[in-house]
């Protein structure tokens, strides 16, 4: 699947559900169905205390410059949240954005700001 440019509106909201749909779809067990389920009533926007009362409390939380991320595991064992995670990314308390694309962009976004002299 190619990237591409997502535009702010419905269409944005749009995408963001069926990307989620699909960085979730090899997920499997009860443990994951219901992260899954929960996860869908999440959205970019919404406070740490919104997300926090549909998710519940993170297996474990990292922060990336200004980005703090809410890390749930995908398996029924907490351990597995360091492999088999879905992270939400949060900046100043509020979502911006959910899956481990976002995840991975911010992390060697953050990495290659620490390289610049």
């Amino acid at each position: 699947m190619s990237a591409q440019r997502i535009n702010t509106g419905s269409h944005a909201l749009g995408a963001l559900a069926v990307t989620v749909t699909l960085l979730l779809s090899g997920c499997s067990g009860s443990s994951s169905s219901n992260v899954r389920a929960r996860l869908m009533d999440v959205e970019v926007g919404m406070t740490e205390s919104q997300v926090l009362a549909i998710m519940g409390q993170p297996q474990r939380r990292e922060s990336h410059g200004a980005t703090e991320f809410l890390i749930y595991a995908t398996e029924n064992d907490n351990k597995t949240a360091l492999i088999s995670f879905v992270p939400i990314a949060m900046v100043e308390k509020r979502v911006t954005g959910i899956g481990r694309h976002v995840y991975d962009h911010v992390v060697r976004s953050k990495a290659q700001s620490d390289l610049r002299p």
